[in-house]
C-alpha cells in the first residue's frame, strides 16, 4: 500500500497534524464516518476504513490511530443497544481475545512498517473474500459449532487480526451467529465486546508507541 504521509511525519512517527495534505485529511474523514457507519450495520466500513488510514500513514502507526476513532464509535454504538446483549457469550469469548490480542502486540513489536503492512494487507484481502462469498452463497445463518475449540479459535483470531489490524469483524459475527442470537442481540453484543476488546488494546498499543499525545491530536 502506498503511503501518501507526508515525508517529514513518516520519518519522525508522527507530528503536526497540520502536515496532513487536504487529499490525506480527506481519506481520513472518509475513514471516520465509514467507521460511524459500521456500527450501524454497514458491512465491511471498518475494513475499508483500515485500508484508508493505512494509505495515510505507516501501517504501524495507522494501527493505533484508527484505534481512539473506532473507541468513540463504539461508545456511541452501545449508547443505543447497551440493553441488547447476551453476557453470558460475550464471556466464553473475551479471555480467548485476549489472548489473541497479547499475540498480535507480540506481532507488532518484533516487526517492522513494511511486514505489518504485508499482514494487515492479508488480513484484509482475506476479510474481504469471506464476505463476498458470503453474500455470493447468500450465507445468512451459520450452524452453531458445539466442538469446545470453536469459542477459543474465534476469540483467538479476532484478538489478533483487531490488534493488528483492526480488523476483527468477520470472526465475532460468525461467532454471534452461531450462538443464534436475535438481530439486535448480535449488534450489541458486537457494539459491547469491541468497546470492550478495544478498551482493552489501549495500553497495549500505547506501550508499542503507537497512541501519542500527536496521533491523539490527530484523532480529535
Amino acid at each position: 500500500m502506498a503511503t501518501i504521509w507526508p515525508t517529514n511525519w513518516a520519518g519522525l512517527g508522527y507530528g503536526s497534524s497540520m502536515e496532513l495534505s487536504p487529499q490525506s485529511w480527506a481519506l481520513a474523514l472518509l475513514a471516520a464516518w465509514l467507521v460511524g457507519a459500521s456500527k450501524t450495520g454497514l458491512s465491511g466500513g471498518v475494513t475499508i476504513a483500515v485500508v484508508l488510514f493505512a494509505s495515510i500513514m505507516p501501517a504501524r502507526e495507522a494501527t493505533g490511530a484508527l484505534l481512539p476513532v473506532l473507541i468513540c464509535a463504539d461508545f456511541l454504538a452501545v449508547s443505543m443497544l447497551h440493553k441488547n446483549v447476551r453476557w453470558l457469550e460475550l464471556l466464553r469469548i473475551l479471555p480467548w481475545t485476549a489472548l489473541g490480542v497479547g499475540l498480535g502486540t507480540a506481532m507488532l513489536y518484533f516487526s517492522n512498517d513494511t511486514q505489518v503492512q504485508r499482514v494487515i494487507g492479508a488480513i484484509v484481502a482475506t476479510m474481504t473474500l469471506y464476505q463476498l462469498y458470503r453474500k455470493a452463497r447468500n450465507l445468512s445463518d451459520v450452524n452453531i459449532s458445539m466442538h469446545p475449540a470453536f469459542a477459543p479459535s474465534m476469540g483467538v483470531a479476532a484478538g489478533f487480526t483487531t490488534m493488528v489490524a483492526n480488523a476483527a469483524g468477520p470472526f465475532v459475527l460468525i461467532y454471534m451467529l452461531a450462538m443464534r442470537m436475535g438481530k439486535l442481540e448480535v449488534v450489541g453484543s458486537i457494539a459491547w465486546y469491541f468497546l470492550v476488546v478495544n478498551l482493552f488494546k489501549v495500553p497495549f498499543a500505547a506501550g508499542l508507541g503507537l497512541i501519542t499525545w500527536e496521533s491523539l491530536a490527530f484523532n480529535l
